[in-house]
């Protein structure tokens, strides 16, 4: 298969020479390794799509090694290629994981044919791999409201390209959750999704982290190390909090970006790595006029996407709390009304992410039971004296700002309240009263 890349592992030069001209020829990237260690030390520091492996090797059997490869690359294809014809241990290298057990001297056609049916295997498992992410409980939730419609039409966008992207907003507005689905939905999706934080990492230990480093490159360098960068390669490569990134980083980040190219820490070798950029802050990086370079705020901010606080967005709340509570197992919806309003009049300072744990707390308390304003103890005690007074007043306005968002349609609006459409009805006959029919506008009123 074209550019497909293996790795052969054999110490015998005349079989690597000619294995390596054959699978050349036949459009494969082939690297060698002429023992165990060799072998680890490359394989840590590239991807394959398959690995031809010999059985004996000058520092041990390969055959140990299997169950490691497989964990580390449950798809990658392995074939065991061997000099010796017995039965028990080409039994063991399937049983732990191999593909296919070939005995030399071995036909290159039917070589070949086995291993690109194998990497096609591959192929397919890495899809499953993916399709199983996306349908899992991390995979955000899209609202039809039109803030969340808006960030939905431009990670579908970003998600058709390779442009650079720039997820801005609060801590906990869901940015690394919109990365990873922005990945997920590209072409580059069978690959490595590669995420950094570089908030906890600062100077040569976050250089180190993204572009790798030599043996010897610092003190405590006991070992050559690949960076994030290599490991992107292909994939994608996601700085998180990129806002905190030291201004020495940031020059050497702005040249890799534009030239695809690096340097390991204490090395003049040049490295290449095809990886896709995405990243996300949540400061104002247009504002940080000396702590952030400008010309690599202007080269990664190609593609803005704003991410907006959860208490601008009190609309998102019912159906996020759904979501949230559906995933845990949770079924006693609708929601009671009283923890509606609860979950409406907070302010939710940690946005999507305390929401999300407030209700897991609340579930461990309510041991199984309906949800109600009693397992939500933090809520209370968080809750201004002028809302704790009012939830009832709170919940009228949530109410109202629903229907307005959803223009007046009372059954999607109920829909989205977790309420009936009857018990809508006669919470708005109830604002009514209160509050006078000038408080609905022309729009709430339609049936």
């Amino acid at each position: 298969m074209k550019n497909s890349r293996l790795l052969l592992v054999d110490d015998d030069k005349t079989i690597q020479y000619g294995y390596k001209r054959y699978f050349t020829d036949a459009n494969f990237l082939v690297s060698q390794a002429g023992s165990l260690k060799e072998a680890k030390g490359i394989i840590a520091q590239e991807r394959f799509d398959a690995l031809l492996l010999d059985l004996h090797l000058p520092d041990g059997d390969s055959i140990e090694w299997i169950p490691e490869l497989k964990t580390a690359h449950p798809a990658m294809p392995i074939i065991i290629i061997t000099g010796s014809n017995e039965i028990a241990t080409a039994v063991k290298a399937i049983k732990y994981g191999a593909e296919n057990f070939l005995i030399k001297p071995v036909i290159m056609d039917d070589l070949r044919v086995i291993l690109e049916r194998c990497i096609k295997l591959g192929s397919i498992i890495k899809r499953d791999q993916v399709r199983e992410r996306l349908t899992a409980p991390n995979a955000p939730y899209f609202s039809k409201s039109k803030a969340m419609a808006d960030i939905l039409h431009k990670a579908e966008i970003a998600a058709k390209s390779d442009t650079v992207v720039l997820l801005q907003g609060e801590t906990g507005t869901g940015k690394g959750v919109l990365a990873r689905w922005i990945h997920d939905n590209s072409d580059r999706r069978s690959e490595a999704f590669v995420e950094v934080n570089c908030s906890s990492l600062k100077g040569d230990l976050l250089r180190s982290e993204l572009f790798g480093h030599a043996k010897g490159a610092f003190t405590s360098a006991v070992g050559a190390k690949e960076g994030l960068v290599e490991l992107a390669d292909n994939g994608t490569l996601f700085l998180d909090e990129i806002g905190d990134m030291g201004i020495e980083v940031q020059a050497q980040l702005l040249k890799t970006i534009e030239e695809k190219s690096f340097r390991r820490l204490g090395e003049t070798l040049l490295r290449k790595s095809n990886f896709r950029l995405l990243c996300a802050s949540n400061r104002d990086l247009k504002a940080e006029t000396k702590d952030f370079r400008r010309d690599l705020y202007y080269r990664i901010c190609t593609f803005p996407i704003k991410m907006p606080p959860l208490r601008q967005q009190k609309i998102e709340i019912a159906g996020l709390a759904e979501y949230f509570l559906t995933n845990a197992g949770y079924a006693h919806f609708p929601l009671e009304f009283a923890v509606q309003q609860l979950l409406a009049a907070y302010a939710w300072p940690g946005n999507t992410r305390e929401l999300k744990n407030v209700l897991e707390r609340a579930l461990l308390l309510a041991q199984g039971k309906p949800l109600a304003p009693i397992h939500f103890p933090d809520l209370s005690v968080e809750l201004s004296h002028e809302e704790l007074q009012d939830l009832d007043t709170a919940g009228d306005a949530h109410i109202l700002q629903v229907l307005e968002e959803l223009s007046g349609d009372k059954r999607k609006a109920a829909k989205a309240l977790g309420l009936s459409i009857s018990s809508l009805y006669r919470r708005l006959a109830r604002i009514i009263d209160l509050q006078g029919e000038a408080t609905l506008t022309k729009a709430d009123k339609s049936a």
